[in-house]
């Protein structure tokens, strides 16, 4: 028992007491004997203390105070762990049955992999099954890729995810200035060191759909997403092949600076040769975007319109 690897998890929380006692009761009944379990409350008013204060006796720490914010939360979690394992788990989502000794035997097995991620179920407000998810993601080059991949359904599914205290050494901690995608943004410099991804073919957890959820707006969290890769993407480095890095380019101009141009030009009224010309131009400026997929279809239909004297673009 005691050379299995310690597992620290993070709850951050605010106000979440109506699944507030199911996500502590589902770290802790795992019944995993080396677990550090942090919980960081930020103030909250709805009786969520009075829940922490039930299992206090077999928390490693917990605090309720103001803080700047669920990535603050976790910040103040993640400087206080010690375990081989870490992770951070919302208050209104849980693991599943034997989710910790599973990942715990994956990283003993594969003493070289620095993050491990497997299935996450989906429920709605009441914990009633909506469906199953399964990324697909073990590369840089591949989490970069939001087009292609990420919203392609190979995403990760954030309480699915666990990584080494070594990587967070060598990284740091998350961004406090992301509201969104602080997660995301996290595996991107995980998976920039090339490190090995290990992969648990079960369900680990549970990811709730509620009111209050901050996914509830993908808009929001496409353009945070948008400006986190870019300097990613753009970076002058090697952690990425020439070809990949213009497809990228060319993807992101595509999604920013020319849709853009288009909503720009149909707020004008502009007619289809002052559009053209304004688009024409904007190509000329960013070649990458030929190398875009939606680019090229998006320029054969508008050529195919324009010479059938339909409208385009």
């Amino acid at each position: 028992m005691t050379q299995l690897p310690r597992i620290t998890i993070i709850t951050p929380s605010f106000n979440q007491a109506d699944y507030l006692e199911q996500t502590i009761l589902s770290v802790l009944g795992q019944g995993y004997p080396n677990l550090e379990y942090i919980i960081i409350d930020g103030g909250s008013t709805d009786g969520s203390v009075d829940i922490i204060r039930k299992f206090e006796d077999r928390l490693a720490y917990w605090v309720s105070e103001k803080d700047r914010g669920q990535a603050h939360a976790i910040n103040k979690g993640l400087r206080r762990a010690t375990g081989d394992i870490i992770a951070y788990l919302n208050s209104d989502d849980y693991y599943l049955e034997d989710s910790l000794a599973r990942v715990a035997e994956h990283f003993s097995r594969h003493p070289d992999v620095d993050l491990v991620y497997g299935r996450c179920r989906t429920v709605d407000q009441r914990g009633t099954k909506l469906g199953e998810h399964f990324g697909s993601i073990t590369r840089y080059e591949e989490v970069l890729d939001l087009w292609d991949v990420w919203w392609n359904r190979r995403n990760f599914v954030q309480p699915e995810v666990f990584w080494t205290k070594r990587i967070m050494d060598e990284i740091g901690l998350l961004r406090e200035d992301l509201f969104w995608v602080m997660d995301y943004e996290y595996w991107l410099r995980i998976l920039r060191t090339q490190c090995a991804v290990g992969v648990v073919d079960c369900e680990l957890a549970s990811s709730r759909f509620q009111p209050k959820q901050k996914s509830r707006f993908p808009e929001r969290t496409a353009d945070e997403l948008l400006r986190v890769v870019r300097p990613y993407i753009f970076a002058a480095d090697r952690s990425v092949g020439w070809l990949k890095r213009v497809e990228l380019r060319g993807k992101w101009l595509f999604s920013t600076r020319f849709q853009e141009e288009v909503a720009l030009s149909r707020l004008r009224n502009e007619n289809r040769a002052r559009r053209w010309l304004r688009l024409a131009r904007l190509s000329l400026q960013h070649p990458e975007m030929i190398a875009a997929r939606r680019f090229r279809e998006r320029l054969l239909n508008s050529l195919s319109c324009w010479k059938s004297g339909s409208p385009a673009l």
